[in-house]
C-alpha cells in the first residue's frame, strides 16, 4: 500500500515524528541524529547502545581482560550526540547474533539475524500502535516485519536501502567464479531466494525507498518484481565524518621522482575487487607506484603471497588510525563489484586523496576528483593508475578537487537532505 495522505496523521503541532530502527548500526545513528536535530525523532530502536549507567556499564568495571573487552566492544555502539532518552535499546535482538558470529557459528548467526530482525520489527509495530502514530525509517534486511505489520499500514514507511539489489550480486558472483574462482572462500555465496523474497517484501511495503547512490537505486529499479517500485526510489548520499577526516592541510605536490602511493581500504576479498587491484599493481613499475592494503582478509591467504614483495598488507586498521593512514597516501582505489555506497570514498576525499573506483562502489569521484570505471577490470584499472603516475599535475588537481568536493558529504548536508526528503514526501 502506498501512503498517499500523510497529513491526516500529523501529530500535535503539525509535525509527525519519525521512529528509526535497526538492530545493528549501519548509519542509523547518523539518521537518528539528523532527525533529532530537526526536532523530528520519536526514538531510535536498536539492539545495543552504550548509554551512561546501567547493567552493561557496571559489567565494564569488572577488573582484568573481560572488563577491557566489554568496554572495547560497547565503545563501538557509543554515540554521545544522541539523546539517550530517545534511544530504545533491545539487546535480545542483536546480542545472540553477535555471540554466535564471534564463536564462528555461521548458520546460527544467519538464523539469529533473521529472528532478531523480525523481533525488533514486531516490537516497533507495537510501539507505533501504543505511542504513535509515527512514520518509520527502517533499514534493509531488518524492516520486513515492521513494514508488513498491519499496525503500521497507515503510516509512512521509509526503507533505507544500504546495498545494491542482491540479484545483481548473484550475477557478479557468477562472473567472478568464471574468471577468479580461486579468490573466493566457501562462505562466498549468492543471496538465497528467501532473502530476496524478504527484500521484495520490504520494497513492496515501503512507501518510499532511499539509496546511498544512483547505482544502488538503479539495481533496485532493474531487478524489482514490480515496475511501480521505481516511483518510490530516491538517492540520499551518506554523510562523512568531517571532524575525523576533514580539516587537514591542502595536499602537497608529488615530486616526479616520488612513487605515487595508492591505498585500498575494506574487506580484502573478491567482492571489493582486490584481485583486480593486485593484478593492476603488478603491471606498474615499483619506482612509479606503491600499494598499501588495509582491511580484514576475505580471500584465501595464499592468493596474496605472489604480491607480498611489493604490496604492504596491514590487516585491520583501527578507525582512529585511519585518517593518518589516508593522509600518508595519494590515491584511494576501490574496484568493488557490489556496494550501496562505500563511505570510505568521501572519507578519502576529505583526507585529500584522489579516487579511482568502480561505478558500483557508489558516490565518490567527479570528473575533476578522480576516475570512475564502468566495471571492475584489472587492465583498465592499471591504465587509470598509470595515467596518474604519469601526470602529476592532474593528480595534484584531483586531490585538491576531492578535498573541496568532500564538503558536500558533511553531516550538515546529510541533515538537509533528510529535511528535504521529508518535505518532498509531505511527512
Amino acid at each position: 500500500m502506498v501512503f498517499a495522505k500523510p497529513r491526516r496523521l500529523r501529530q500535535a503541532g503539525g509535525v509527525m515524528k519519525i521512529a528509526v530502527f535497526h538492530p545493528g548500526t549501519q548509519h542509523s545513528r547518523q539518521t537518528a541524529l539528523a532527525l533529532q536535530q530537526l526536532g523530528r525523532l520519536a526514538f531510535l530502536a536498536t539492539g545495543l547502545f552504550r548509554a551512561p549507567g546501567g547493567t552493561w556499564r557496571r559489567l565494564e568495571s569488572v577488573p582484568g581482560g573481560i572488563g577491557r573487552r566489554l568496554t572495547e566492544e560497547r565503545a563501538r555502539f557509543a554515540f554521545p550526540a544522541l539523546d539517550p532518552a530517545l534511544v530504545r535499546a533491545f539487546p535480545r535482538y542483536e546480542l545472540p547474533e553477535r555471540i554466535a558470529a564471534r564463536l564462528g557459528f555461521a548458520r546460527w548467526t544467519e538464523r539469529l539475524d533473521r529472528v532478531g530482525n523480525a523481533g525488533l520489527g514486531r516490537r516497533v509495530a507495537r510501539l507505533v500502535q501504543a505511542e504513535g502514530p509515527f512514520a518509520l525509517w527502517g533499514f534493509d534486511g531488518s524492516s520486513f516485519a515492521a513494514f508488513g505489520d498491519p499496525r503500521c499500514a497507515q503510516v509512512p514507511r521509509i526503507l533505507d536501502r544500504t546495498i545494491a539489489d542482491g540479484r545483481f550480486w548473484n550475477r557478479e558472483l557468477a562472473r567472478i567464479r568464471e574468471t577468479h574462482a580461486d579468490w573466493l572462500l566457501p562462505t562466498h555465496k549468492g543471496w538465497s531466494a528467501a532473502r530476496i523474497a524478504r527484500d521484495e517484501a520490504e520494497y513492496r511495503h515501503a512507501t518510499h525507498i532511499v539509496c546511498g547512490s544512483d547505482f544502488a537505486a538503479e539495481t533496485v529499479r532493474r531487478h524489482a518484481d514490480d515496475p511501480a517500485i521505481a516511483r518510490k526510489l530516491s538517492v540520499l548520499p551518506y554523510p562523512c565524518d568531517q571532524a575525523l577526516y576533514g580539516g587537514g592541510p591542502q595536499p602537497a605536490r608529488i615530486a616526479e621522482t616520488e612513487p605515487v602511493r595508492f591505498l585500498f581500504v575494506g574487506q580484502v576479498g573478491a567482492r571489493k575487487g582486490i584481485h583486480h587491484l593486485l593484478e593492476a599493481i603488478a603491471r606498474l613499475p615499483m619506482s612509479n607506484a606503491r600499494l598499501t592494503v588495509a582491511g580484514p582478509l576475505d580471500t584465501p591467504r595464499a592468493m596474496l603471497a605472489p604480491y607480498e614483495d611489493r604490496v604492504t598488507f596491514l590487516g585491520p586498521v583501527a578507525r582512529r588510525a585511519m585518517p593518518a593512514l589516508m593522509r600518508a597516501h595519494h590515491v584511494l582505489v576501490l574496484p568493488s563489484h557490489f556496494e550501496g555506497s562505500a563511505i570510505v570514498l568521501p572519507e578519502a576525499m576529505a583526507s585529500g586523496l584522489a579516487l579511482i573506483h568502480s561505478r558500483a562502489a557508489g558516490l565518490g569521484a567527479s570528473g575533476a576528483s578522480g576516475i570512475v570505471l564502468e566495471r571492475p577490470d584489472g587492465a583498465e584499472l592499471a591504465e587509470a593508475m598509470a595515467s596518474l603516475c604519469a601526470d602529476r599535475e592532474q593528480l595534484h588537481a584531483m586531490r585538491r578537487a576531492a578535498q573541496a568536493e568532500s564538503v558536500d558529504r558533511s553531516f550538515a548536508m546529510y541533515r538537509q537532505g533528510v529535511a528535504n526528503l521529508l518535505a518532498n514526501l509531505e511527512i
